[in-house]
């Protein structure tokens, strides 16, 4: 985080200067004879990645005429995410022909969990073929709402609805973004999420054998994390969508539902230590050597994960939620109320029947920022809960039902 040099000695940014001038003068070794991944941003917590690509890439770089690769590197901002992604690439450092990914999917649930189950082995073939799948050429940034949340007069967010072909038939489509905005940018998706609930499903089948296994309720909590966050997408347009039809209590019902959905979130991450808020901060405050420092690496850590400071009481910083995070303490004492600021705003607009007040939104939702950056209270480091019947819960409660289904369906931006 530069903020983090600027505090410091003109010899730290020097330093740092120094580093990245020797970084450009071997960008082009690394760039022609090492074939690098770039597969995450800012440590953002999104199911993701191109498992074909992976499996073929390498090979095809070091069998390529003239080739002149000698390695395999990975060059991501962030990891501790996606270990199916990692686990595959770094086995490319040591191939000599193509994966076959099926059946290296086949064996992948015996080797990370200690034994496989037809159910979830049939779970882990579904997100191979579908978020694991990503064709369309984008980069993944995660934007979901919960983590991203708009910075945009709602009349601004175009809704539009439409017919869409799914599996062969007519579906009617929810309500969707037409276009991004400046303050709005629409979260990637590109894959069936009633496919994934499927996963998720059959994920659950498996648990009272597999829930002995750490890295099985991290996967679990994972996959139920993906499909709820976009759920969750498809509630706050909900929202909009009444808001401009001046129903208040649309506004009200669907704000309300958001915001229960982020609560019983955070409850789920909760449950493993892999989706803990506390660890990032006591690892920054671990670092100190006196008492002021443990404040400012504090305040540093909080502050890199929400909106960075070069904010005014009324403008939000132009970094912000770049380094969003699914963590467990942070949806509750952040995203949560943040979302319930601006949901009021949209209700009293509605009531007063004025407009959406934009400037008030920024100041509270900015004082709500910098107080959190400054506050000192601390969260668990090891988690606590049952992740199964949590993940059970939450999926009975918020995905099983046919409107539920409908709506997931919705949210589909591709044929797939």
């Amino acid at each position: 985080m530069l903020q983090g040099f600027f505090l410091f000695s003109i010899f730290f940014w020097r330093t740092w200067l120094y580093s990245h001038v020797l970084f450009l003068l071997v960008f082009d070794l690394l760039v022609f004879r090492y074939r690098c991944m770039l597969h995450n941003f800012a440590g953002n917590i999104e199911m993701y990645g191109i498992l074909d690509a992976i499996a073929s890439g390498p090979i095809d770089a070091l069998t390529s005429e003239n080739s002149t690769m000698v390695g395999v590197g990975m060059s991501m901002e962030g990891i501790e995410q996606n270990p199916i992604v990692y686990d595959l690439m770094s086995e490319m450092a040591f191939r000599h022909n193509k994966v076959d990914v099926k059946a290296w999917i086949d064996l992948y649930p015996s080797r990370r969990y200690g034994r496989s189950l037809p159910s979830v082995q049939d779970a882990w073939n579904i997100l191979y073929h579908t978020i694991y799948n990503c064709t369309d050429g984008a980069n993944d940034k995660n934007r979901d709402v919960i983590v991203a949340f708009p910075d945009v007069d709602p009349l601004f967010i175009s809704i539009l609805q439409d017919k869409y072909s799914y599996y062969e038939k007519q579906v009617s489509r929810g309500p969707k973004l037409k276009e991004t905005t400046e303050s709005f940018e629409q979260p990637h998706l590109w894959y069936s999420t009633s496919e994934v609930i499927r996963a998720l499903e059959l994920f659950l089948e498996s648990g009272d054998e597999l829930s002995g296994s750490s890295t099985y309720r991290y996967d679990l909590v994972d996959l139920t994390r993906q499909a709820l966050a976009k759920y969750a997408n498809q509630l706050f347009l909900q929202v909009i969508e009444a808001y401009q039809s001046n129903d208040v209590h649309g506004v009200t019902h669907h704000s309300q539902k958001f915001l229960d959905l982020v609560e019983d979130f955070d409850m789920l991450l909760a449950c493993h230590d892999g989706f803990l808020l506390g660890p990032w901060l006591e690892s920054a405050k671990h670092l100190a050597q006196d008492e002021e420092q443990v404040k400012q690496f504090e305040w540093n850590a909080r502050t890199q994960i929400t909106m960075w400071f070069d904010n005014s009481d009324m403008e939000p910083s132009l970094l912000r939620d770049y380094g969003n995070k699914y963590w467990s303490g942070l949806l509750r004492d952040y995203y949560h109320p943040r979302a319930g600021i601006y949901f009021k705003f949209l209700i009293k607009s509605l009531e007063e029947g004025n407009g959406f007040p934009l400037k008030d939104w920024r100041r509270e939702w900015i004082k709500l920022t910098n107080d959190w950056q400054s506050s000192r209270n601390v969260y668990p480091v090891k988690g606590a809960g049952d992740a199964l019947n949590r993940s059970r819960w939450l999926f009975n409660k918020y995905l099983q039902s046919p409107d539920i289904q409908s709506l997931n369906e919705a949210a589909v931006k591709h044929v797939i």
